[in-house]
């Protein structure tokens, strides 16, 4: 589990214009959009002085000082994805960068960056985020970690939300929903609870219908969202190949 207490956040905040259309045929779903998320973020570039900066300055960035120095920015978000996917016979391992599409307009991001010697680790333990788990790579706002803290008070689970299961916050891109920590009996859902992707199957709202499917969580231990595919991912265009 993360301790958010003794962790730095990217401080300041930015206001964004979201724009996302979600369209449906009877056998894709497609995004569109601009990337940019619906709730504040933390300031970027990374301001001196600040918790975060030390942290940010000393990882290069191509085409710019060093990682602190990279904006937020719209891009081009183009993604279309099965309506109805299928679980396949073995996982998927993750090969790209963005893993799924956020309701709230940002994307979901692997959950691995590297270290100075090149060395997989987890991506919180590289560098410092914003308070919604978020921050920018090639301009592009994503999440890593427990970033349901910013899709709204259902998913967070207040009071009123405990005893019901997290709402959909989003979409991976093997076509299976992403939802909020709290499963079937409103309890947060822990990875015991889950496979190896970091999902499992039970009824759950789908397509506004109740059906006993597939799907992921977030919640706040390793890997947070999205550890493999258990459906055909497709591939997402800018979204770069490699880790970060």
């Amino acid at each position: 589990m993360i301790d958010v207490l003794k962790r730095p956040f990217v401080s300041g905040t930015m206001h964004w214009h979201k724009n996302l259309k979600v369209s449906t045929t009877e056998t894709e779903r497609r995004f569109q959009g601009n990337g940019l998320p619906d709730h504040p973020t933390g300031r970027f570039p990374v301001q001196k002085g600040t918790p975060a900066y030390k942290y940010y300055a000393e990882i290069p960035a191509h085409g710019y000082p060093n990682a602190a120095a990279i904006p937020i920015k719209p891009w081009n978000l183009d993604v279309t994805v099965p309506r109805d996917p299928s679980v396949q016979a073995q996982p998927t391992c993750i090969d790209q960068l963005t893993t799924g599409m956020a309701l709230a307009g940002g994307t979901f991001h692997l959950e691995v960056a590297t270290d100075a010697q090149d060395r997989p680790v987890d991506p919180n333990a590289a560098l410092p985020l914003d308070r919604c788990w978020g921050h920018p790579y090639d301009t592009q706002y994503h999440y890593h970690g427990p970033s349901q803290t910013c899709f709204g008070e259902a998913s967070r689970g207040p009071a009123n939300a405990r005893t019901r299961h997290s709402p959909l916050v989003g979409y991976a891109i093997d076509g299976f929903g992403i939802y909020g920590p709290r499963g079937e009996d409103g309890e947060i859902v822990r990875n015991r609870d889950l496979d190896v992707c970091h999902g499992h199957t039970h009824a759950i709202t789908w397509n506004g219908k109740k059906v006993v499917m597939y799907h992921y969580h977030l919640n706040g231990e390793y890997p947070y969202s999205i550890g493999c595919f258990r459906g055909k991912p497709v591939t997402v265009p800018g979204s770069g190949h490699g880790w970060h």
